[in-house]
């Protein structure tokens, strides 16, 4: 059995082992189970030593749970996250948020997030970790983007996903009003334009050039687009019909529009 405290001597919680395998899964489980905040900003101290998250938890013991500040982080570390974010670097990654980091703290010049940069780079496993961080999803950057925009413009479906799980917000408008299911529709991106349907995004909103996602997608050509929008129900304005497109796109919108 795991016996976990406070620094206050106050019992947290007992655990049995077979639920547990290492310290880094009884912090997550500590996190979502206690309201404790993430796994980076918590030490396990056992005799007054700090645990590493990967040591096994194979034995019976008592332990103290102790809740660390923010760090003061200095500009090159902040680089180094960025590099890292955008590279790929997990391990990396994981190290500076071991600090811990409050990511959302500042931005680079153009306002873009650790968690920006990760998502446009499509970097999965990277997102999922500034997101067990505590990273906003929904902070937008300079250009009021989003890490579900960016994500959703580069056709990274698999984070598209992840922030979409996670609550990132689906419609939100960047400053030239393009929300992520535009922006995937008008670069043609079928998987994320998918996910986004299924998630509910709206297929109503314009943006500033008064065009819908299923203009984009028609007045670009990307067929497989197209068909997911029209089947999720997506309006066919009259003049949409009569852009010149390739005869699958317009073969497309002509039936659409008689059923209408």
């Amino acid at each position: 059995m795991l016996r976990i405290t406070l620094l206050s001597g106050e019992e947290l919680t007992s655990l049995p082992l077979t639920e547990l395998s290492d310290v880094k899964g009884l912090k997550q489980r500590l996190h979502q189970q206690h309201g404790l905040p993430p796994r980076f900003r918590q030490r396990l101290l056992h005799e007054g030593n700090a645990l590493d998250d990967a040591v096994k938890l194979d034995s019976a013991m008592d332990l103290q749970v102790l809740i660390v500040a923010f760090s003061e982080v200095s500009e090159q570390q902040w680089r180094e996250l960025y590099g890292a974010a955008a590279s790929g670097n997990v391990a990396k990654v994981e190290t500076l948020l071991q600090l811990p980091m409050d990511l959302d703290a500042r931005t680079d010049e153009d306002g873009i997030t650790p968690l920006m940069r990760a998502s446009e780079c499509g970097h999965v496993e990277i997102a999922q970790l500034l997101l067990e961080a505590g990273a906003e999803t929904d902070i937008g950057d300079s250009d009021r983007c989003t890490a579900l925009m960016s994500a959703a413009w580069n056709g990274r479906a698999s984070v598209v996903k992840l922030l979409l799980d996670a609550g990132a917000q689906k419609d939100l408008r960047d400053s030239e009003g393009l929300t992520a299911l535009i922006s995937a529709a008008r670069c043609g991106h079928a998987e994320a334009v998918r996910l986004l349907l299924l998630a509910g995004a709206q297929t109503c909103v314009r943006d500033d050039e008064n065009r819908t996602a299923l203009m984009h997608a028609a007045y670009n050509g990307h067929a497989a687009v197209l068909r997911l929008l029209l089947e999720a129900g997506a309006d066919v304005p009259a003049r949409t019909a009569l852009v010149p497109t390739d005869p699958e796109i317009r073969g497309l919108l002509e039936a659409a529009a008689t059923k209408a």
